[in-house]
Parts: structure tokens; C-alpha cells; sequence
């Protein structure tokens, strides 16, 4: 797609500020594809709105380990990721006691955001948690964000208030997270 025909679309008054459908709306796409017919290399493709949003947001998307008996923070350089935490139930500090009697302590830091005590109320954060029990498990994580400290806190409680399993907290604990300043 050429300036004339971008010139044309906004003289013709068809921009649009909402999409009518994701899947069915397109947006232009110059891909660099050694296309030889023109100098700059391009050709003009249509990509439905909602592949060209979620192809858009796989570069802020990373995937973190955070052994939790060797440091209680992690430090993430995107601004959603999924953290794998290894390590629970690995003693008793790791091991939430039934019924939200005790937690375990996280962070999860980015270095390049503002996440100081100062800066509270501009921090957005969201977060979900998944949790596959191993044998012998009846854990029920529950985690709550506590505030800002040495990056985001999170406290991770055992929310079932029945008797412990002989091997509980040795499932894949996983939180999926977005965290970024607004302004």
C-alpha cells in the first residue's frame, strides 16, 4: 500500500477508531519478503486485527524460573510472562500451612519500571495462578499481592483448610503476571 492510497482513505474519511469484528477486520501489512518489483523490498499483505494483536504481543511475553529455595524474587524484563515456581514444599518455610495459617513470600522485580513505595498508585499489576497437584496433594494455592517492597509482594497461601497430604506443594506451580507503570 502506497502514500496515495493512505492519502485516499483519509481524504475518503474511512478511518475508523473501533473494529467491527477482529476476526473478519484487516490491517495492512508491509512484510519484508525480498519482493523485488519495488526498491524498498516490501510487499503489502491483510492480516485479520486479532492475529495481528496477539503476533504483536508475543515479544512482551517471556517465560521466568524462580527457584524459591535459592532467592525469593524474581527479575522479569517484559512486561507479561508466566513464572514457574520450583521448589515449594521443599521445607517448612516453603510450605503453606492448611486453612491461610502461614505463606510463602515472593517478589517479582523489572528493573527498567518505577516500582518504588513512591510510585504505588501508578504500578498496574494482574496476575492468575496454576497450580497441578502432584500425588499426594491437596494444596489449593491462593496468592495475594501485599504491595511494593523490593519489586511487586506476593504472599502464597494454602487455601484448603483440610488436613495436609503427606506431599503437598511438590506440584508445577505456574503465575502468569502483566506488570507495568501507567505513567
Amino acid at each position: 500500500m502506497d502514500i496515495l492510497n493512505w492519502l485516499y482513505i483519509k481524504t475518503s474519511g474511512l478511518i475508523k477508531t473501533k473494529a467491527n469484528d477482529p476476526k473478519t477486520d484487516l490491517v495492512a501489512l508491509g512484510a519484508n519478503v525480498g519482493f523485488n518489483k519495488r526498491d524498498d523490498q516490501y510487499q503489502t499483505y491483510a492480516m485479520p486485527l486479532v492475529d495481528a494483536v496477539q503476533s504483536g504481543c508475543t515479544g512482551n511475553t517471556k517465560h521466568y524460573e524462580l527457584d524459591i529455595t535459592i532467592n525469593n524474587t524474581v527479575t522479569v524484563n517484559t512486561t507479561r510472562g508466566i513464572i514457574d515456581i520450583t521448589g515449594m514444599g521443599t521445607n517448612p518455610f516453603l510450605t503453606p500451612d492448611i486453612g491461610y495459617a502461614t505463606s510463602t513470600v515472593f517478589f517479582i522485580d523489572n528493573p527498567d519500571l518505577d516500582l518504588t513505595f513512591a510510585n504505588r498508585d501508578n504500578i498496574y499489576v494482574q496476575y492468575s495462578l496454576y497450580y497441578s497437584q502432584g500425588v499426594d496433594d491437596n494444596a489449593i494455592p491462593y496468592l495475594l499481592s501485599t504491595g511494593v517492597a523490593a519489586g511487586v509482594g506476593f504472599n502464597l497461601y494454602n487455601a484448603n483448610p483440610a488436613a495436609a497430604d503427606i506431599a503437598n506443594w511438590t506440584g508445577a506451580l505456574y503465575v502468569y503476571y502483566e506488570l507495568y507503570t501507567l505513567n
